[in-house]
């Protein structure tokens, strides 16, 4: 979490978590017996640890695979942190869809092994968390996410909750609203559908002759969440002309209704919500700077689905209702190799449409829904590093392994001038970590000397 001032406001701006003290975790997202019940990470020690049905204590020991190998992979985790798969088995190892023989693990990237998913994740030693119910997942950028929430709701602080399309933006202002203690009522207003010539009236109300067709006094849907919270969605698309006037009731806490001239005093708590990045239309001009400090006291980000690939499984199995279904490995690939686009919304729609499909089958297959996936590419495998393949199609998450590559020159001046942070790297080249992770594997850059050299 960072904070800025505007003015007088504070704001803080909530991210993907990334406190000092971290730990390197193995987890285990879904096995051929167990499916997707969840276990306890495996923490990763610096040093090889061994995967397999017949390992010993200090691996991670998987008996119920049928098609693992008795040894069937290490992870050997160097001292810059860097985790590093080779494959020992016959029917092989893949990261990203790809079968390799021996490659970087990035964190986020998911492994599989047999029949067996994974994922390696980079995590707080202790991750604040809070029980809020609606706001689903493990993921720590979610625990952090209902932490936070659990604290500002109390207060009268207005939130702006910042986020992509289908990732549950309005699920954050229920929680703050249930959480408030406020007595008044949840009124939720889609601003991008209020008619320009009649926002005032739906926001602040009329009074009745304020103008052809106000046969009688409408109250508006601030004084309709008077006591309560008004959640404004879509709050970048309101139109410029009715910015200034909402700005002014924020600041006095009184509406003026349509053809009124005394103004009437409302106590509402604001929850505003986007999709846009409000500061580029600030900048713009779309978008009043003095209107967005006062509805950001405090803004949330919601985590995009592709962030939270442990929740991936859990939320699909929930969307598919309360009778439990059995996934197959294939549609368990293709929903884990998914890069989501339109999130939490677009996995619930696929969830109903395979249990359609399936018409009472307990065993969900990868042909009910194919197409609506890419399903990664699994080449022979090569002596060395990742196996080679055709390139990967649109929606894949092997697809953004396949982006442009900085020359080694430009990756070793980067690392450089962030000191070898590779979160940084990625920030600054507006990549993920297992992007540059993959650059340094193409080049062949050994993290941990690359930062000695400094």
């Amino acid at each position: 979490m960072t904070r800025s001032w505007t003015g007088d406001t504070t704001i803080e701006h909530v991210e993907s978590p990334r406190p000092a003290r971290q730990r390197l975790l193995l987890h285990v997202l879904y096995t051929p017996v167990a499916g997707i019940a969840p276990r306890e990470p495996l923490v990763l020690a610096r040093g090889e640890t061994p995967v397999g049905r017949g390992v010993g204590p200090r691996g991670l020991s998987l008996p119920d695979d049928p098609r693992l190998s008795r040894l069937h992979a290490t992870l050997d985790v160097d001292p810059a942190g860097v985790v590093r798969v080779t494959d020992q088995s016959r029917n092989g190892t893949f990261v990203e869809g790809r079968r390799v023989q021996s490659a970087i693990v990035a964190e986020g990237d998911i492994l599989r092994v047999g029949d067996t998913f994974l994922v390696v994740r980079a995590e707080p030693e202790a991750t604040p968390d809070a029980d809020l119910p609606t706001i689903l997942g493990r993921a720590p950028s979610i625990r952090l996410l209902r932490a936070l929430v659990a604290r500002i709701g109390p207060s009268d602080a207005s939130v702006l909750v910042t986020g992509e399309s289908g990732t549950g933006k309005e699920l954050v202002a229920h929680a703050l609203h249930e959480t408030s203690g406020r007595a008044g009522p949840f009124v939720a207003v889609n601003c991008s559908a209020l008619p320009e010539t009649l926002a005032e009236s739906h926001l602040f109300g009329h009074v009745a002759g304020a103008f052809t067709g106000a046969v009688r006094d409408h109250v508006g849907h601030f004084r309709s969440a008077h006591g309560g919270t008004l959640f404004l969605d879509e709050v970048g698309e309101l139109p410029t002309t009715l910015q200034p006037k909402l700005l002014r009731v924020l600041e006095e806490r009184v509406v003026l209704p349509v053809g009124a001239v005394t103004p009437v005093r409302c106590d509402v708590r604001i929850v505003a919500a986007t999709n846009r990045e409000l500061r580029r239309a600030v900048a713009d001009g779309q978008f009043r700077g003095d209107l967005y400090a006062r509805l950001a006291d405090v803004e949330l980000r919601t985590p995009p689905l592709r962030d939270r690939v442990e929740d991936v499984l859990p939320l699909f199995a929930r969307a598919l209702g309360p009778e439990p279904a059995e996934l197959a490995p294939a549609l368990v690939e293709a929903l884990l190799a998914h890069t989501w686009p339109f999130n939490v919304r677009e996995l619930v729609k696929i969830a109903r449409e395979a249990r359609l499909r399936a018409a009472g089958d307990p065993k969900l297959g990868l042909d009910l829904v194919q197409e609506r996936f890419v399903v990664p590419d699994a080449s022979p495998p090569a002596s060395v590093g990742v196996a080679p393949s055709s390139p990967p199609p649109a929606g894949s998450r092997a697809q953004e392994v396949e982006a442009f590559t900085p020359d080694r020159d430009a990756l070793v001046a980067l690392l450089s001038a962030h000191g070898g942070n590779v979160n940084a790297v990625a920030r600054a080249t507006g990549r993920s970590r297992r992007q540059v992770y993959r650059w340094l594997e193409a080049h062949g850059i050994d993290l941990a000397e690359a930062r000695g050299a400094r």
